[in-house]
């Protein structure tokens, strides 16, 4: 009883050093989660997890909103500061901002704009395929903005789209600087192939088209009703057609309907 009376202190002191290293190592070992928490953590949906802090710390002030024609759209500062050479981009968007609704306003095509604010977000620029050609690249060009980096996805259409536009104007051109040009003395014969030619050169020109092509109109359905048989005549057994039988009047509306002599002597073949 004395051996183990002697020994009883030790021993106190022996349990009380390992509690307290347990308690310090406690202290100082970040707390681990079991197995099954730090799973269901991976596992927690993306938007229901806490936003990082850098997201946190964006205030209102960095929020733009951009009034184009009074349709509002809203973005972040640093979204259009990725392209800064642009007009959204740089410092040359101030000169559209308005002290009392602190928006920033643009007198363009909010359809347009739609697809050029997608191009600050995505860094990836489309063409609307229902848009004006000539709009879009209005829009393009006021913005600061380069066709160039339009995508490959619509690149080749948008090419296609500006050639066409390009062939058009130019032909629009071409004839409107025909028509300013003075026209140089022509003959009857050259006025009449002329007007046969382009029947929008003047008013008596357009009501000879539409003549012509009325007596066109009847030559055919003349030629489609002389086949048609219109009975027996007295005395005679067999059926006859509506040519035969009517010779005079086909005669005289063939007559009336031919004007293809007349116009073939205005050919330029036949005054060149």
């Amino acid at each position: 009883s004395r051996h183990l009376a002697g020994r009883l202190p030790s021993l106190a002191f022996a349990g009380a050093g390992r509690r307290s290293s347990r308690l310090e190592n406690n202290n100082l070992q970040p707390q681990q989660q079991p197995p099954l928490l730090s799973q269901l953590g991976e596992a927690w949906p993306t938007h229901l997890r806490a936003a990082p802090r850098q997201e946190r710390k964006r205030s209102q002030d960095s929020l733009i909103v951009l009034n184009v024609s009074g349709t509002q759209f809203q973005t972040w500062q640093d979204t259009l500061e990725r392209y800064p050479d642009t007009l959204l981009g740089s410092s040359e968007r101030d000169f559209f901002y308005h002290p009392e609704t602190q928006q920033y306003f643009f007198d363009r095509d909010p359809d347009i704009f739609r697809h050029i604010l997608n191009f600050y977000r995505t860094g990836k620029l489309h063409y609307p395929r229902q848009e004006c050609i000539s709009a879009y690249d209005e829009e393009l060009a006021f913005f600061g903005i380069i066709p160039e980096i339009i995508g490959d996805c619509c690149y080749e259409e948008y090419k296609d789209r500006r050639r066409e536009n390009a062939e058009r104007l130019q032909d629009d051109a071409d004839q409107d600087h025909a028509a300013e040009c003075s026209l140089p003395s022509m003959t009857t014969r050259e006025r009449m192939w002329r007007a046969f030619e382009n029947p929008h050169t003047s008013t008596l020109a357009l009501v000879f088209y539409y003549v012509t092509g009325f007596f066109i109109a009847i030559s055919v359905i003349a030629n489609v009703v002389e086949t048609v048989p219109c009975g027996v005549n007295p005395g005679r057994i067999k059926e006859l057609p509506c040519g035969e039988r009517y010779a005079v009047a086909f005669f005289c509306l063939d007559t009336a309907c031919l004007r293809i002599p007349s116009r073939g002597r205005c050919l330029p073949a036949a005054w060149t």
